[in-house]
């Protein structure tokens, strides 16, 4: 039986971390190592998992996004000799037969990167159901987000991008195409992973049979200055790495466009500059 390694980031959540722990301790799939990573929350959070059997508890002493510290988990995973890496968001929930299924498709398809359909909690509302990303403006979109799930998107098929919220990756993705680029320290580093991947002749898929169940954006705030900072800067960050000219020259022209928001400005700036991961607005 394949390992599975899951990796649990949490960063001052500590409820919904421990929610996520017991679910997945419900799991019907036998062979799974569960990781979980703490960026200095302050939360109390060590003393609750240690007090769980069979979970792997790791301190970062310091903020390093979710790129860092979810890399962490990831290289202890690759270390504990894991197959695949399942990378969870703290404000998760997982259906018992989640990670069977998604080791399934895998093992069938022998896809690099496969995403579950995601839920917001109420169980019935799409959060994520297949990546479509927006080259030309660098913006990464979830297939049917915010429609009830009717079974409308109920194949197993390609997608563009799968989300970092619930991302199941083979051992070989990180073996020959690398970890989370840590430039972007939150926001696109899913799509620039999956970007990589398919550049690597990977498959990306969507698994629509594993159900999990989200709270979005529990960190970070949904539409906040931080969100805004990131997002803008790390565009750039994409399109430098790997698209055109054209793409570049606009993303460009539309920061000019902003100049006069601050958090835009400085985002820009930071770009220009390359300071990079925690960047200057999270100090």
């Amino acid at each position: 039986m394949k390992k599975v390694s899951v990796v649990i980031l949490n960063y001052k959540v500590k409820e919904e971390t421990l929610r996520c722990i017991l679910s997945l301790k419900k799991s019907d799939y036998q062979n799974i190592e569960l990781i979980t990573v703490d960026n200095n929350s302050g939360d109390g959070i060590e003393e609750e998992v240690k007090k769980m059997e069979g979970v792997t508890f790791i301190q970062t002493h310091s903020n390093l996004g979710y790129t860092g510290g979810n890399n962490i988990g990831i290289k202890k995973a690759l270390e504990g000799k894991a197959d695949f890496v399942f990378i969870l968001n703290p404000d998760t929930e997982v259906e018992k037969d989640v990670i069977s299924s998604l080791v399934n498709v895998a093992e069938a398809t022998q896809a690099g990167i496969i995403g579950p359909k995601i839920l917001f909690s109420n169980k019935k509302t799409i959060w994520y159901a297949g990546g479509i990303m927006d080259l030309a403006n660098v913006l990464g979109k979830h297939r049917g987000v915010d429609l009830k799930d009717e079974g409308q998107y109920n194949n197993i098929e390609e997608t563009e991008f799968v989300t970092g919220g619930a991302m199941f990756v083979r051992r070989d993705v990180f073996e020959k195409v690398g970890l989370f680029d840590e430039k972007y320290f939150m926001y696109l580093e899913d799509s620039d992973l999956c970007f990589r991947a398919k550049k690597m002749g990977f498959k990306i898929l969507y698994n629509p049979k594993a159900v999990i169940y989200h709270e979005n954006a529990k960190s970070a705030g949904l539409g906040s200055s931080l969100q805004d900072y990131f997002i803008t800067r790390n565009r750039m960050l994409f399109a430098a790495k790997f698209l055109s000219f054209r793409t570049k020259f606009a993303l460009f022209r539309e920061a000019l466009r902003h100049i006069t928001n601050p958090v835009r400005r400085l985002a820009f700036y930071d770009f220009l500059t390359g300071n990079f991961g925690k960047g200057s607005f999270l100090k």
